[in-house]
């Protein structure tokens, strides 16, 4: 066994069939703080083919180098911006359902939650994670279950973990086993 660069590796698959059948997500971000994490969610935001990626809060200037590294060449692959706006409903296209990644009272293990094709996934700030505001305007809200003594993920991996169970039961709602071309 030897290692394979990705683009070998996807370069016989197809999983990006899937939008054929199910529109592309849409990522938000509450008032990150990071650049890291900025960068990180665009790229996650390109790596699942999401439309765009919105950062609520306001466009911190001297940050985006860091943002532009941490995102690599994503950063030129996908829409990403700031808005200050605090209706959902104003940024979220028609159509699109609201998810939470987050923990709250009536969420709901993601794992056991039948995620919407049409779906816009918003997750929260490293330090005070999605405001009651934010959390009344979603359709749903959901948790990861994390078993170590850490019980919080980084803003970035939450969304990974959520984008990725999101495109697991798409594929498999549709029954097209992509990856198994």
């Amino acid at each position: 066994m030897a290692y394979l660069k990705s683009n070998d590796l996807f370069a016989g698959l197809t999983p990006e069939h899937l939008f054929e059948r199910v529109p592309h997500p849409m990522v938000i971000a509450d008032h990150l703080m990071t650049p890291d994490n900025i960068g990180a969610m665009i790229r996650l935001a390109d790596n699942i083919g999401a439309t765009e990626v919105c950062f609520l809060g306001k466009e911190d200037e001297h940050r985006l180098g860091k943002v532009r590294r941490a995102a690599a060449s994503s950063r030129d692959n996908i829409r990403w911006y700031f808005s200050e706006e605090t209706d959902l409903r104003k940024i979220v296209p028609n159509g699109k359902k609201i998810v939470a990644i987050e923990t709250s009272d009536n969420a709901t293990c993601i794992y056991d939650t039948e995620l919407p094709e049409n779906v816009a996934f918003i997750v929260g700030s490293e330090r005070n994670g999605l405001s009651d505001e934010l959390l009344a305007q979603c359709d749903m809200v959901v948790y990861i279950p994390v078993p170590g003594p850490t019980r919080s993920l980084n803003v970035s991996h939450a969304a990974a973990v959520a984008l990725f169970e999101w495109q697991r039961q798409m594929l498999h709602h549709k029954t097209d086993k992509t990856c198994k071309t």
